[in-house]
């Protein structure tokens, strides 16, 4: 009988912090997500920094806001960080700052009512998660809110890599 590969672990423990490793995905065409809410200062800019750090390679992650603040809250930066993932060139901006047409799935973090900003005849798919903003909440909220879009983000890739698995 022979013994069953191990996956590699997706996330370790070093100095009591998660440090967070690219999930190994076959090879397939890289992915281009776009994360929308309304600040592009907390949720969508946590999606971004944590589809980037799963995806490796195999991910294009972006964000936006439709009422863009300006610069990222500190609370962001820290969940991120006490989870293992890279802040850097993070910024709020607004739509006007993408093309939504270069995106493969566009994800609304405002839920179904995001929806209803995007053109209509996009072309792209689309989700609708119901994300609580944590805006002006203290680290743990900010923290709980990162673990709720590491969890979803999980599974979009996951999903997304059994599609493309080849049909033998």
């Amino acid at each position: 009988m022979s013994a069953v590969p191990r996956l590699p672990p997706r996330a370790v423990m070093v100095n009591e912090r998660r440090v967070n490793a690219p999930l190994q995905y076959p090879p397939m065409a890289v992915l281009k997500i776009l994360f929308f809410c309304i600040g592009n200062t907390c949720r969508s800019p946590m999606a971004e920094a944590i589809a980037r750090g799963l995806g490796g390679g195999s991910v294009r992650a972006a964000s936006a806001g439709l009422r863009p603040f300006g610069r990222i809250v500190g609370g962001t930066e820290h969940a991120l960080a006490r989870l293992g993932y890279d802040a850097r060139g993070l910024a709020s901006k607004g739509f006007d700052a993408v093309d939504l047409e270069d995106f493969d799935i566009i994800v609304s973090l405002l839920g179904d009512a995001g929806l209803a900003y995007l053109p209509s005849g996009l072309g792209v798919d689309v989700e609708a998660w119901p994300i609580a903003d944590p805006y002006g909440e203290d680290d743990e909220v900010y923290l709980a809110t990162a673990r709720t879009l590491e969890k979803r983000i999980r599974n979009l890739l996951d999903d997304r890599a059994v599609r493309e698995l080849p049909i033998i």
